[in-house]
């Protein structure tokens, strides 16, 4: 067993108590809002109960202490062995569910951990933070002394060379920071620079972007740290690869040194090879940031010279998506996912881009990706949130809003600059709203109306035929308030996303247009350039290869099951023998029938 084996090995610096004194310990509980109990329990911690004003806290102290007796009575009865099963018997939720149940785990792991029960004491942490409870510092700090322990006897009994664990490195150094134990982390990466000096080869990279993440996280404002993290990694000769970039990308842009991270991303596109390629990670971050200059409020995130506008992220994320897939845009990889694309189409439309936005739709067909609700919250939350802003303003009388062209455009009706403008000077809105700045589930189903075919022209019609397959679906206004779920499986529809920002995009003409000159401008001929400007910008140089297109059905449905862990064939096979039952029974009711009339 394992404190049998490593008991000599262990050097636990947890300060053991008795059994009494720990009783009327308590350690930190896993809410805010129970800090001032933690406070109280500290400053009573040695005392008489009767001190606790606070009965129902008494009798849950009361209870984890009988939890704790009873468990040392077992381990004195039976042994250490048969007792894993007892313990987590005790503290199941069903037996012990109350508010108490934080500062009894603490006690529990703590009151192991001074028997040396280190498997029992580790397997009550993982089940603690699987219930998402957060520990106290002094068990975080003992469980990594722990890890720390075991790791460094393994490595000791089987003379490790640490060389080859460039990850496991990474783990422990970011474990022991995260703990506060620097002291324990130096001497984890001096060892691995140490192995890797007498191999002759310059260390990984992943240990020193752990140490970039994590001080990221427990420092965020210490530059020097990260600079002196920069220099060891020049001294040792380490190349950096897309981890170390991401991590300094990330800690520049929360320190708002925007010129600096778009710096980083410069020198990663400079330096492109099949080594050093962004990653989703690094798009995201700066898709993010683009999205916060978009806001109009938004004076103390000032755009950097050198900062790279929307459009041409999204061609470059492409434009290394191929690199890596080596020209197999169907193929996975660690740069685009959906989580990203959804990220730079919530950026266009907080910017008002809609024909980037429209251009970013393509790639879920184009790279293999199926749309999901998200994809229709985003869109749609962006344009009712605009709606409503604009209706909570006054304007002139003269003024058109892009509101107001939303809410006097037809369903399956082509949109039209005159029809409009007369239809708002006269005040007949199609969408009723119950006030002038109250905007509700009517306009959602208005949106979603909006995205219906219309009898536009017949290249639209194949595009939109093209793009939706026979099982897709559309989501109704009750899926996406969350009123009513919407199966897993089910596909949803680009072609309604793709016809509703078409629409946008020409009432962004129409506000422009009512706004200046209308005198010899072509609004629908305006159209056309303004798309293929957006697609030369976001696709160029992208052509999808013929054996790759997402055409038929079969190859789609292939791709989405293998995601989602569905039996494609074992589907089809029940497909088929619905279809053959069915056809059965209609033909058995077909000779019935024939047979009465004879």
């Amino acid at each position: 067993m394992l404190q049998s084996s490593f008991r000599r090995i262990l050097k636990l610096r947890f300060a053991p108590q008795r059994l009494t004194s720990f009783f009327c310990s308590t350690s930190c509980p896993h809410s805010p809002s129970s800090q001032s109990q933690t406070c109280s329990h500290n400053t009573a911690r040695g005392s008489d109960s009767s001190n606790i004003q606070d009965p129902t806290r008494r009798v849950f102290r009361s209870r984890v202490n009988g939890l704790l007796r009873s468990i040392d009575s077992r381990i004195l009865a039976k042994g250490p062995d048969d007792v894993e099963t007892y313990i987590h018997d005790k503290i199941s939720v069903s037996k012990f569910d109350n508010v108490y149940r934080s500062t009894m785990f603490n006690r529990l792991i703590r009151f192991l951990l001074e028997r040396d029960l280190f498997k029992l004491a580790t397997s009550v942490y993982k089940r603690m933070l699987q219930e998402h409870f957060f520990p106290s510092r002094d068990i975080v700090t003992a469980m990594t002394e722990i890890v720390d322990d075991l790791a460094d006897a393994f490595v000791t009994i089987h003379n490790v060379d640490l060389s080859a664990s460039g990850n496991m490195v990474n783990v422990m150094v970011t474990a022991c920071m995260r703990a506060g134990q620097m002291s324990t982390a130096e001497r984890w990466l001096k060892k691995y620079e140490s192995d890797c000096m007498k191999q002759g080869f310059a260390p990984d990279a992943a240990p020193y972007a752990g140490i970039l993440e994590t001080l990221q996280e427990i420092q965020p404002e210490n530059s020097e740290a990260v600079q002196a993290t920069l220099y060891r990694m020049r001294s040792e000769g380490v190349t950096p690869n897309i981890s170390v970039f991401n991590a300094l990308i990330r800690s520049s842009l929360a320190r708002r040194e925007y010129t600096k991270a778009f710096g980083l991303y410069h020198a990663i596109m400079v330096n492109l090879s099949a080594s050093l390629l962004p990653s989703d990670l690094t798009f995201k971050k700066l898709f993010h940031v683009s999205k916060i200059w978009g806001h109009a409020r938004s004076r103390k995130h000032k755009r950097p010279d050198n900062a790279v506008p929307p459009r041409q992220l999204f061609r470059d994320m492409v434009q290394c998506h191929i690199l890596r897939t080596r020209n197999a845009p169907l193929a996975h990889s660690n740069i685009v996912s959906v989580s990203c694309l959804h990220l730079a189409l919530r950026t266009f439309m907080a910017l008002e881009d809609y024909p980037a936005a429209l251009m970013t739709l393509r790639a879920f067909d184009h790279l293999g990706f199926q749309p999901n609700l998200q994809t229709y919250l985003i869109v749609i939350t962006s344009l009712v949130l605009r709606i409503k802003q604009e209706l909570g303003h006054v304007c002139r009388a003269d003024q058109y809003r892009f509101a107001d062209f939303v809410t006097h455009m037809r369903p399956r009706e082509p949109p039209d600059n005159d029809v409009l403008e007369w239809r708002i000077q006269h005040g007949e809105p199609v969408v009723k709203l119950s006030g002038s700045a109250c905007v509700g589930p009517e306009i959602v189903t208005h949106l979603l109306t909006l995205g219906e075919p219309t009898t536009s022209s017949p290249s639209e019609a194949a595009h939109a035929g093209r793009k939706r397959l026979p099982t897709s679906a559309v989501p109704t206004v009750d899926m996406l308030m969350g009123a009513t779920l919407l199966s897993p499986f089910q596909e949803l529809s680009l072609a309604p996303l793709v016809r509703l920002l078409r629409k946008m995009t020409f009432v962004n003409l129409f506000k422009k247009a009512m706004a200046g000159k209308r005198e010899g401008w072509d609004w629908k001929m305006a159209v056309g350039p303004i798309l293929s400007g957006a697609k030369e910008e976001m696709w160029r140089g992208f052509e999808l290869p013929p054996e790759s297109r997402p055409v038929t059905k079969q190859k789609r449905r292939g791709h989405i099951g293998a995601k989602r862990g569905s039996l494609p064939f074992s589907a089809s096979r029940v497909r088929k023998m619905v279809k053959k039952q069915t056809l059965q029974s209609m033909q058995g009711r077909r000779t019935s029938q024939i047979s009465i009339s004879e």
